[in-house]
């Protein structure tokens, strides 16, 4: 069985030629113009502002992911014909790599898969709606999958999922069956390492930003207590109309 350990709280890396040997953070990301993800915040806001807010979200993302030390960012992209959009946003300075396969797990385990076989040592990915994450979670998560053989790590969502996950080696059985888009995912996804030799370590728990409660929690935090989260707040103050 495996052995969870909880972690206590506690300028843009350039693409390397040649990333044998070093970690990879990377942010999973769906272009903030396409119609598909986030359904509920566009429904509640409407296409035009919704797909605002998304880029903004994204941006506070990639602000925490920059701050991270001893990795390579990648944006690992759908869909495939938005990589001069991610290539914008991130002022061509970050990989960036297609996402292949058809659903959520697919898509994650096609991710390491990718990564690794460029010849990362570790892999570190976070979601693209947590424009509030601390970095010092990040960059804890990113030391704990160089600790032990074959760890996984987690960062477990406020939701029951996780917004976080590292790995040295590709595991199709954390992916696999997994009852996606429901409260239940952190839960087996631990009971699918429990089965393996895999050691789990976990790193505090954060939200992401898939509703309008969300986004008035962001709003509600204190800027010094977590990431600035400065282009969500921007985003909002000129738009408190919407959601108020």
């Amino acid at each position: 069985m495996s052995m969870v350990i909880p972690v206590l709280d506690g300028s843009p890396c350039p693409v390397p030629a040649s990333p044998e040997g070093r970690l990879a953070l990377a942010v999973m990301a769906r272009a903030p113009s396409d119609p598909r993800g986030k359904t509920r915040l566009l429904v509640a806001l409407g296409s035009e502002a919704g797909i605002e807010l998304r880029r903004a979200i994204l941006l506070d993302t990639l602000d925490v992911a920059r701050r991270v030390a001893g990795v390579d960012l990648v944006v690992v992209f759908a869909p495939a014909n938005a990589r001069d959009e991610l290539a914008e946003m991130t002022g061509g300075a970050t990989r960036l790599l297609p996402q292949r396969g058809e659903g959520l797990g697919e898509r994650l385990e096609c991710a390491f898969v990718d990564l690794l076989a460029l010849g990362y040592a570790g892999v570190t990915i976070i979601g693209s709606d947590v424009p509030t994450l601390p970095v010092a979670h990040v960059q804890d998560a990113v030391g704990a999958v160089l600790e032990g053989d074959d760890p996984l790590v987690l960062g477990p969502a406020d939701d029951g999922g996780y917004y976080l996950i590292g790995l040295r080696h590709n595991h199709p059985e954390l992916f696999r069956d997994m009852p996606w888009s429901t409260d239940l995912v952190l839960d087996g996804t631990l009971d699918a390492a429990s089965k393996t030799a895999l050691s789990v370590t976990l790193v505090p728990s954060w939200y992401d930003v898939d509703s309008l409660d969300d986004l008035r929690k962001v709003l509600r935090s204190k800027a010094h207590e977590s990431s600035g989260a400065l282009h969500t707040r921007a985003w909002a103050a000129a738009r408190r109309h919407l959601i108020d």
